[in-house]
């Protein structure tokens, strides 16, 4: 899928958790650190959720991985909220492995360069279910663009 500039806002009620990426680490280390956290607490407390994992990264390396629930989290679980509202984006869908992701953004930040935009954080991996043929995974990569 070629990546296009949508001018028509979104937004986003995460529950998930985040913290400071730790620049001698693997992005994606960070990613199944706090995913694995966001998951351990839906099963303890039996939320009812979409099943779609979302990593948002923000200004000064901060990430957050969370998902969508069906209904708030009760008082005593520890999940944080966050809501990412975006008015402009470029976007594109990636399908196949997860190892070729930097093909796709590549094509998004050569877009926004054609076009004459400049992204803001943050920026948004949304991943579809999971699939064990790697060619049938589909990740949604979203910029913000102000």
């Amino acid at each position: 899928m070629e990546a296009v500039i949508v001018n028509q806002s979104i937004t986003f009620t995460l529950f998930g958790f985040s913290k400071l990426h730790d620049q001698n680490k693997a992005y994606s280390d960070t990613m199944f650190e706090l995913l694995n956290k966001v998951w351990e607490e839906v099963r303890q407390k039996k939320l009812y959720h979409k099943g779609i994992n979302h990593v948002v990264y923000d200004a000064d390396h901060l990430i957050f991985a969370g998902i969508e629930l069906n209904t708030p989290p009760p008082e005593d679980s520890s999940l944080e909220k966050k809501i990412v509202h975006l008015d402009k984006y470029a976007y594109c869908k990636h399908i196949g492995p997860y190892s070729e992701l930097d093909k796709t953004y590549g094509k998004i930040k050569s877009l926004i360069e054609t076009y004459g935009e400049h992204h803001q954080p943050p920026s948004m991996e949304i991943y579809g279910h999971w699939n064990e043929d790697e060619s049938k995974l589909e990740t949604e990569i979203i910029f913000n663009i102000k």
